[in-house]
């Protein structure tokens, strides 16, 4: 039963870059679609009505 002898000294796992670039491209991804859905609530408010994140905006050129 070695794995419960505490005189084998344990690794720490290390950060390696692959797993740092999937973190920050997580955190990209959350903030963006954060900021695009507030966007989207903000350009769906008509007067006192609030839209929403889901909502359909159609462009239209003037």
């Amino acid at each position: 039963m070695s794995q419960f002898n505490p005189n084998i000294p344990q690794r720490k796992p290390s950060l390696n870059i692959y797993t740092a670039l999937l973190a920050a491209s997580v955190v990209l991804l959350l903030v963006g679609s954060g900021w695009i859905a507030l966007k989207n609530i903000d350009l769906t408010t008509v007067g006192s009505t609030q839209g929403g994140p889901f909502e359909y905006v159609e462009y239209k050129k003037k």
